[in-house]
């Protein structure tokens, strides 16, 4: 679909590909939306663009600016989603001092819209000030996806200080490679809205190149706020993995007073034939019972005293779950 955009009274009305040859392209916004091989011809031999630039990149990781002598050529990403899928769109916006075109999906067209809100209704908005209005309405919804991470980054540092499992570092990895990915779209459109100062008056005037400073300001501040979430969940990880050891060291302490009670009931237990035998008794038999049930008590007693005093035996040391 094609819509025609007058960038001097904001009307906007949808037109064929075969009445694109009779437009007047002055002033005028060309918005494509999910395009077709025939529209981006037609408004590739309208513009004198060359068609690949126009095309959408295939895959949803390309921020890239062309500075050609006339015009501009803009690749950008709307985010959709980082927390779970890292769905992101592209956009593609062709300027130049006289018209603007861009290229985009349905899913874009909420941010379109709002740019058109900020379009001046008195007077005509410059293509690269509208290019800038779409710029900005990608940059501010980032936001969005920031709270996003925020709200799941403080829910995974409570799920760790509450227990410890596999699926909850298994969800702390992901979510770390998504703002890996996040993190690396902020840097590339960082760089990009920095190149578009170096635009010159053929395709941008200077109002215009000062205006770009409010999203590489912005864009700068979001990276600082992604690598904070980042470390947010290194330090996680980290306390997840102390949580880990800690439960392996009390397991161990367990298993150390189980082999403890072992040998002193293997100790106990051949006591009676030890002595006989260094004594040449054949039989121990006629030693009073109640001796040897009185050795068998104290040699239990006394080291289970000692290991309760050292309160190695409290339900709370031994909670292994």
């Amino acid at each position: 679909m094609i819509r025609v955009v007058n960038l001097g009274d904001n009307s906007e009305r949808e037109v064929q590909p075969q009445e694109v040859k009779d437009l007047s392209i002055l002033n005028v916004w060309l918005e494509i939306v999910d395009p077709t091989e025939n529209e981006l011809l037609t408004i590739s031999e309208k513009t004198q663009i060359p068609i690949n630039f126009l095309r959408l990149p295939q895959t949803s990781d390309v921020v890239n600016l062309r500075l050609e002598p006339d015009y501009g050529i803009i690749n950008f990403l709307f985010m959709q989603d980082v927390t779970s899928t890292k769905k992101a769109y592209p956009i593609v916006l062709a300027f130049s001092k006289n018209f603007l075109v861009t290229v985009a999906k349905k899913e874009i067209q909420p941010i379109i819209n709002t740019a058109k809100e900020r379009m001046s209704k008195t007077k005509i908005d410059p293509p690269s000030q509208v290019t800038y209005f779409v710029i900005d309405e990608i940059v501010a919804n980032h936001y969005l996806q920031i709270e996003k991470l925020e709200n799941l980054t403080a829910k995974m540092e409570e799920e760790v200080v509450e227990k410890t499992s596999s699926e909850i570092l298994k969800k702390i990895f992901k979510l770390k490679s998504n703002m890996i990915s996040f993190n690396k779209i902020l840097w590339y459109e960082r760089g990009l809205v920095f190149n578009l100062k170096k635009c010159d008056g053929n395709c941008m005037d200077e109002r215009a190149r000062v205006l770009f400073d409010t999203p590489h300001e912005e864009l700068t501040r979001q990276v600082d706020i992604v690598e904070t979430y980042r470390e947010i969940l290194s330090d996680a990880i980290n306390v997840h993995l102390s949580a880990i050891s800690n439960k392996i060291n009390l397991s161990i302490k367990g298993l150390t007073i189980v082999i403890f009670y072992l040998t002193i009931v293997t100790t106990v237990t051949s006591f009676p034939n030890t002595v006989a035998t260094f004594f040449g008794i054949s039989q121990f038999g006629n030693t009073n019972i109640a001796i040897i049930s009185g050795a068998i008590l104290v040699s239990i007693i006394l080291p289970f005293i000692w290991l309760w005093r050292k309160k190695w035996l409290t339900s709370k040391r031994l909670d292994f779950a």
